[in-house]
């Protein structure tokens, strides 16, 4: 037996015109409303779901990498020594938290340490990275309180 699967992009757009018209072009009013509308266009909760999640996972998964990074540069920089920025790179992969994340980003994914080593020091390397690493993006852990410019400076880029 032949499984057809659906075209992403029609059910995106069926998803996206549910989401907007609802039944008989009446808004959505509660919770059977919508599921209604998801069984009549045929979209599964598992395809409904990746297209509500699927827009900003990319960006959340590579902010909560930079800031595992930020936090072990604040941790170094408490103990009075930054090590060198792929030590501190290693030292944020080999951590039970980022395992964590890793696979709730990538559950199909077996997780590769050296090649996730690769790709953090990647991203906090090059300038597509250094437009995320600016004041007002974090916090300081456990706490409400912003990781001023300066103090930002000194952790990701000391001076010699």
């Amino acid at each position: 037996m032949k499984v057809i699967k659906p075209n992403p992009i029609e059910t995106t757009q069926k998803l996206n015109e549910a989401m907007e018209k609802g039944p008989n072009n009446r808004r959505l009013k509660n919770w059977d409303d919508l599921v209604d509308n998801l069984k009549k266009l045929k979209i599964t909760p598992e395809e409904a779901y990746k297209k509500i999640t699927s827009d900003n996972a990319r960006f959340n998964w590579k902010m909560i990498r930079l800031t595992m990074y930020v936090w072990e540069r604040i941790s170094e920089d408490k103990k009075g020594y930054l090590k060198p920025k792929i030590d501190t790179v290693r030292a944020v992969v080999d951590t039970k938290r980022f395992r964590d994340f890793f696979k709730g980003y990538h559950p199909h994914f077996e997780f590769e340490p050296d090649r996730e080593v690769k790709l953090l020091n990647k991203l906090i390397t090059e300038q597509n990275g250094y437009n995320y690493l600016i004041e007002g993006n974090y916090l300081y852990p456990g706490t409400n309180k912003v990781i001023p410019k300066e103090h930002l400076d000194h952790i990701l880029w000391p001076k010699k």
